[in-house]
C-alpha cells in the first residue's frame, strides 16, 4: 500500500503528470468543493429532468454559458454535469469553482484554478495532459456574481484567449442580468448559450410529486418546490399561499433547527442535511420556551445579516460581521453553517440559497432611496452604473413585498415612477445605467405585482411606446437588438408571463402587433391565445375590427386585417362559434369574413343561416337573408336542405316582407321548389328586389329559359338594370340541349336578346362585345352570333360600336378560329381610321401572342383598308396616308415584337408601303439598328420635305431670313 501511495503522490506532484494523475486531481477537487448549500453529489441529486437543461450535452466551444433566474436550478445542472463526466466509463476531468474563488487581480480563471488544485502542477499543465489524451479539461464557474469585483469585458476577452491557448473549456452559470453585462465583451462565435426557463407544467408536476407537495399554480421553480418539500417534511401541512409566505416559513424552520442545535450544545451533534433524509427534529433536551426564544434571536440576527449585506460590495457578509452576529464561542457559527443557512464564500459568508437571500435583503431595503439611486433621480447616473447588476434581485423582491403588503394601487405609483425614468433614458450612457435599471425593475415589478391588471394603464402606455419605437427600426427584433436592456426587454416572453385575464392580454396584444417585424412574435402570441381558448378569444378578436391603424411592417395592412387573417386561419377550431361572433360583431370586416366563409365553409354557414332564420331577433333574420343568398351557390348536400328550411321560415314571416325576396331567391335556385316560386321571383326581379338578382335566377335558365329571358329584357329596358351582370350570366349559361346555339349554328335566345339591347342602346357596345368574348372563350359562340349582334351590315353601325367589337376580336384568346373569322368579316367593310388605328395598336400590344402570319395578315388588311380610303369618298380623313405611316412606326417604337414583325416582313408577303417614317425606320434597320430603336428614332427625327423655291423674275432681291434668336 505504501508503494501505491507513493506512486500516486509522484503522479500528482512529480514532474511526470499523466492522465491518471489529472483524473485524480480533478476528482479530489470535486469532492472537496462546495456547491451552494451542499456538496456536488448532493446537489446533482436535486437535478430536474428538463428539456432546456444540460442533459448529456458535452460543452464543445471554449465558453458555455448557462443563464437562469435564482432558484431555476443552475447549480444543480452544473453539478449533474460534473458528476456525469467524472463517473462515466471514460472519465473526463472537471474542476469546480465559485465566483467567490476569484480574487481581485485575477485576470482569468487560471489563478483561481491553480489555488483550487493546490498541487505542484499548474492548471495549464493539467489541461495539456488532458487535451493530449482527448479528454479536455472543463472548468465549471458557478455564481460569477460572487467575485470580489465585477468581471468586466476585459476579463472575458483575456479568459477567451487563455481558453483557446490551453484548450480548456469553461462553463459559467450566471443570472440573466449578469450575462447582459458580460455578453458585449464575448465573441459570439466562441460561446454556446443555454437558458433555463420556468418549469413546464408536466415537469413541475413530477418535481412536486418527488417532494410530496401539491404543485402550485403559475410557473414554480425547482428551488421553491424543494423548499416546500422541506416544510412538508417538517410537518407543515398547509402549503404556502405565495412565494413570500414560503420563504418566511423556510426561514422560520432554519432558525428553529439552528436554535435546537445551539440549545443541545456540542454534546449532541446532528448530521448535516438530516432533515432532507426525512429525519425528525431531535427531541428537546432543553425546554421548548428556550428553543423558541433562541429561534427568535437567530431570526433577528439573520435579518440583521441580510441588512448588512445590502451595503457596498457583492452582497456577502464579512468575517468580522459574521463572527459578531454568530459567535463561534457559543456554538452559533457552527449551528448556522451546519444547517447550511450560510455558506463560506471566499473571504466571507453568503446565504446558501440565492433566491432566499434576495427576499431577505429585500425585506430591509429602503426602496425609496434605492430607486433614487438606481434611477439617477438626482442626476447621478454614474452611481447607478456602479451598483452590480445582480443586486437587482433584492430590489425586485422588495417591489414584490411592497405590493403584497401595501397593495397593487400603491405599487402602481412606484411603477409609474420607474416608467418615467425609462422614458427619459435616451442616451447610451443612460441606457447603460439608469435606463437599464428602469427597464429591469419595471419588468420585474409588473411580473411580481399581486394584480397586474391594476397596472393596465401603464401596460397600455408601455405597449404603445414599444409599437412607436419598433416601427422606425423595422420591428421589435431590431429594437431588441438595439436596446437589449431597455424596451427590448419587453418581448413576447414578458407579456406571456404576466398573469392577465384573456381580455386584458388581447387588448394589449392588439397594440403590440403593430411592433412586429418579419418575425411576428406578438402575432404568434395572439394566435396562441386563440388556440388555447377559441370560444373565449373569438369575441375579443372581433373587437380588433374597429382598430383602423396600419401596420408599419406591412404596407397597406392594418390591425383589422390581422384579425381577419387570424380568424380565417384558425376557423376550424370553432367554426360555428366563429359565425355567431361575426354576426354579433355587426362590423363590415366581420361581414366580409362571413362572405369568405360562404365559399370556404359553406356547410357551417348553412347551419348558421338556419339558426338565424329561426332566431327571435329581427337582426338575425336580416343576417340569415343576406348570407343565405351568398352561400347558396356553394351549398350542397345537407346544406341545401337547411337553406330550404331557412327560406320557408323567412317567407312565413308576414311582418318582414323585405326579406321575402331572399327566400324566393333560395327557393328558385332549388329545383324542387323552383316551379312553384318562379312567378313570384320573376315579379320580384322586375320590381328590382335587392335579393332577387340575375344571378339568383341564373339556375332557372336551364328549365325556364324563355320566362327568365323575358324578365331580363323587361328589367334591362329600364335604366340601371344591371346589363353587365345579365350579359355575363347569359354568356356563361349553357343553352338548352348543350353548349352553343340552335340548329345550323344559329344564335340562341340569349344572343338575340343581347343584339336587341345593343340596337336599343348603342352605348352598351363594350358590354355586348364582352358578352361575345365570353362566349368565344367558353366555346359556345356560333357563326350566327356576329350577325345577331351587329346585323347583316356591320358598317351601318356607329364607329364606336364597330371599334368595341374589333378591339375584343383582335385580342388573342380562346376560340381563336371563330374569333379570327369574325374579325375578318368586320375588317372586310371597315375603312374608318378611327376604328382601324385602335385595332392596329391593340394588335401591336398583343405582340408574340399572335402567330406571325396571322399578325401580318391583319396588318395587311388594315393597311389596304386605309389605302382604299379615297379622297372625298366615304371614310376619308385628311392626311390618311400620313396617319397610317405614323401609326405603324409609333406601334413599332412601343412594342419590340411588332417592330421585329415590320422589320422581318418577307418581300413576297407584300409589306405595307407606309410613308417617310416607315421608310426611315427601314433604312435604320438596314444599317444594323435594333428595329424598336430604329422605329423610335424615326418617329423622333423630323421629316424634311424638299420644297422648290418660287421663281423670282424681277424685283429687288431680299436676303433670306436667318434663324431667330432669343425671345424677340
Amino acid at each position: 500500500m505504501a508503494g501505491i501511495d507513493q506512486h500516486l503522490r509522484d503522479a500528482l506532484d512529480g514532474p511526470a503528470l499523466d492522465l491518471g494523475g489529472v483524473l485524480e486531481l480533478s476528482s479530489r477537487q470535486l469532492a472537496a468543493a462546495s456547491a451552494g448549500p451542499g456538496r456536488i453529489v448532493e446537489l446533482a441529486a436535486d437535478r430536474v429532468e428538463r428539456p432546456d437543461g444540460l442533459a448529456g450535452e458535452e460543452p464543445q466551444l471554449p465558453l458555455t454559458v448557462l443563464v437562469g433566474e435564482p432558484g431555476s436550478g443552475r447549480s444543480s445542472e452544473l453539478a449533474a454535469l460534473a458528476v456525469r463526466r467524472a463517473a462515466g466509463a471514460r472519465p473526463l476531468p472537471t474542476l469546480w469553482l465559485r465566483g467567490a474563488d476569484l480574487r481581485t487581480g485575477d485576470r482569468t480563471p487560471e489563478q483561481a484554478a491553480d489555488r483550487a488544485l493546490d498541487a505542484a502542477h499548474p492548471v495549464s499543465a493539467v489541461a495539456r495532459v488532458a487535451g493530449a489524451a482527448g479528454r479536455p479539461l472543463l472548468i465549471v464557474l458557478d455564481g460569477p456574481e460572487e467575485a470580489a469585483t465585477v468581471l468586466d469585458r476585459a476579463w472575458h476577452r483575456e479568459t477567451l484567449q487563455w481558453l483557446r491557448e490551453t484548450g480548456v473549456r469553461l462553463l459559467v452559470a450566471c443570472r440573466p442580468e449578469s450575462w447582459e453585462q458580460y455578453a458585449p465583451g464575448v465573441d459570439p462565435a466562441a460561446v454556446q448559450l443555454h437558458r433555463l426557463g420556468p418549469l413546464r407544467a408536466q415537469t413541475a408536476q413530477l418535481v412536486a410529486l418527488r417532494y410530496g407537495v401539491p404543485c402550485p399554480a403559475g410557473e414554480p421553480d425547482p428551488l421553491a418546490l424543494r423548499l416546500a418539500g422541506e416544510l412538508a417534511a417538517a410537518g407543515v401541512a398547509q402549503p404556502a399561499a405565495n412565494r413570500s409566505e414560503l420563504y418566511a416559513g423556510v426561514l422560520d424552520l432554519y432558525c428553529l433547527r439552528i436554535a435546537q442545535r445551539i440549545a443541545d450544545g456540542p454534546a449532541h451533534p446532528r448530521r448535516p442535511s438530516a432533515h432532507r433524509r426525512g429525519a425528525p427534529l431531535p427531541s428537546a433536551r432543553s425546554c421548548a420556551g428556550q428553543v423558541r426564544r433562541l429561534a427568535a434571536a437567530v431570526a433577528g440576527r439573520v435579518h440583521e445579516a441580510a441588512r448588512r449585506m445590502l451595503g457596498p460590495g457583492q452582497g456577502a457578509l464579512g468575517l468580522s460581521a459574521f463572527a459578531e452576529l454568530f459567535p463561534p464561542e457559543a456554538g452559533w457559527a457552527q449551528a448556522v453553517l451546519a444547517e447550511r443557512l450560510f455558506v463560506v464564500a471566499g473571504g466571507g459568508y453568503r446565504l446558501a440559497h440565492e433566491e432566499l437571500a434576495d427576499w431577505l435583503q429585500g425585506q430591509h431595503l429602503d426602496l425609496d432611496a434605492a430607486l433614487r439611486l438606481l434611477l439617477a433621480e438626482d442626476g447621478q447616473s454614474a452611481a447607478a452604473r456602479a451598483v452590480p447588476r445582480h443586486r437587482a434581485g433584492a430590489v425586485t423582491l422588495a417591489l414584490r413585498t411592497f405590493g403584497e403588503t401595501r397593495g397593487a394601487s400603491a405599487l402602481d405609483g412606484l411603477l409609474w415612477r420607474i416608467w418615467r425614468a425609462l422614458e427619459g433614458s435616451t442616451s447610451s450612457a443612460e441606457a447603460d445605467g439608469a435606463g437599464w435599471w428602469a427597464a429591469r425593475l419595471l419588468a420585474a415589478g409588473l411580473r411580481a405585482g399581486p394584480d397586474p391588471a391594476a397596472h393596465r394603464e401603464l401596460l397600455e402606455r408601455l405597449a404603445e411606446r414599444i409599437a412607436e419605437q419598433a416601427a422606425p427600426v423595422g420591428g421589435f427584433a431590431r429594437l431588441r437588438d438595439g436596446q437589449p436592456g431597455g424596451l427590448g426587454r419587453f418581448g413576447p416572453a414578458f407579456w406571456t408571463a404576466l398573469p392577465l385575464d384573456l381580455p386584458d392580454r388581447l387588448e394589449l396584444l392588439r397594440r403590440l402587433v403593430r411592433a412586429d417585424g418579419p418575425e411576428q412574435g406578438f402575432l404568434a402570441l395572439a394566435a396562441e391565445q386563440l388556440r388555447a381558448d377559441p370560444q373565449a378569444a373569438l369575441p375579443l378578436f372581433c373587437r380588433w375590427f374597429a382598430d383602423g391603424r396600419g401596420l408599419p411592417g406591412r404596407s397597406g395592412a392594418g390591425v383589422a386585417d390581422l384579425a381577419q387573417e387570424l380568424l380565417y386561419a384558425h376557423r376550424a377550431l370553432a367554426v360555428d362559434e366563429l359565425t355567431e361572433e361575426l354576426v354579433a360583431a355587426a362590423h363590415p370586416r366581420a361581414d366580409a369574413l362571413l362572405a369568405v366563409l360562404a365559399v370556404e365553409e359553406p356547410s357551417a354557414l348553412c347551419r348558421a343561416v338556419d339558426r338565424w332564420s329561426h332566431d327571435p331577433r329581427p337582426e338575425r333574420h336580416v343576417a340569415a337573408a343576406v348570407h343565405a343568398v351568398r352561400v347558396a351557390p356553394y351549398a350542397s348536400g345537407a346544406g341545401v336542405l337547411l337553406l330550404r328550411h331557412a327560406a320557408r321560415a323567412l317567407l312565413g314571416r308576414e311582418d318582414e316582407p323585405g326579406l321575402h325576396g331572399a327566400a324566393l331567391a333560395l327557393l328558385v335556385r332549388d329545383p324542387r321548389t323552383r316551379a312553384r316560386q318562379l312567378p313570384a321571383a320573376l315579379a320580384a326581379y322586375r320590381a328590382d328586389d335587392p335579393f332577387v338578382t340575375a344571378e339568383a335566377l341564373g339556375p332557372a335558365l336551364a328549365t325556364d329559359r324563355e320566362e327568365v329571358l323575358t324578365a331580363f329584357e323587361a328589367r334591362l329596358s329600364a335604366p340601371g338594370g344591371g346589363v353587365a351582370r345579365v350579359l355575363r350570366l347569359l354568356a356563361e349559361a349553357d343553352a338548352p340541349g348543350g353548349r352553343g346555339g340552335g340548329p345550323a349554328g344559329l344564335p340562341d335566345a340569349g344572343t338575340r336578346l343581347a343584339g336587341r339591347l345593343l340596337r336599343e342602346r348603342p352605348e352598351r357596345a363594350e358590354l355586348v362585345a364582352e358578352y361575345l368574348a365570353h362566349r368565344l372563350a367558353r366555346g359556345s359562340a356560333v357563326q350566327g352570333d356576329l350577325t345577331a349582334l351587329l346585323g347583316p351590315r356591320p358598317a351601318d353601325r356607329p364607329a364606336s360600336v364597330r371599334r368595341a367589337f374589333a378591339l375584343v376580336l383582335v385580342a388573342p384568346a380562346a376560340g381563336e378560329g371563330l374569333r379570327e373569322e369574325f374579325l375578318d368579316r368586320l375588317l372586310a367593310t371597315e375603312h374608318d381610321p378611327a376604328v382601324l388605328e385602335p385595332v392596329l395598336e391593340r394588335l401591336a400590344l398583343a405582340g408574340a401572342a399572335h402567330r406571325p402570319e396571322r399578325a401580318r395578315a391583319v396588318v395587311r388588311r388594315i393597311a389596304d383598308a386605309w389605302e382604299r380610303t379615297e379622297p372625298g369618298g366615304p371614310g376619308h380623313r385628311p392626311g390618311g396616308a400620313d396617319r397610317l405611316d405614323a401609326a405603324l412606326v409609333r406601334c413599332a417604337g412601343r412594342t419590340a415584337g411588332f417592330a421585329l414583325l415590320l422589320a422581318d416582313w418577307p418581300a413576297e408577303a407584300l409589306p405595307p408601303a407606309g410613308g417617310p417614317l416607315l421608310a426611315r425606320m427601314r433604312e435604320l434597320v438596314a444599317q444594323g439598328r435594333d428595329p424598336q430603336y430604329a422605329a423610335a428614332q424615326a418617329e423622333r427625327d423630323p421629316v424634311r420635305r424638299t420644297v422648290a423655291p418660287p421663281s423670282i423674275t424681277a424685283g429687288v432681291p431680299v436676303p433670306e431670313r436667318g434663324p431667330a434668336h432669343g425671345t424677340l
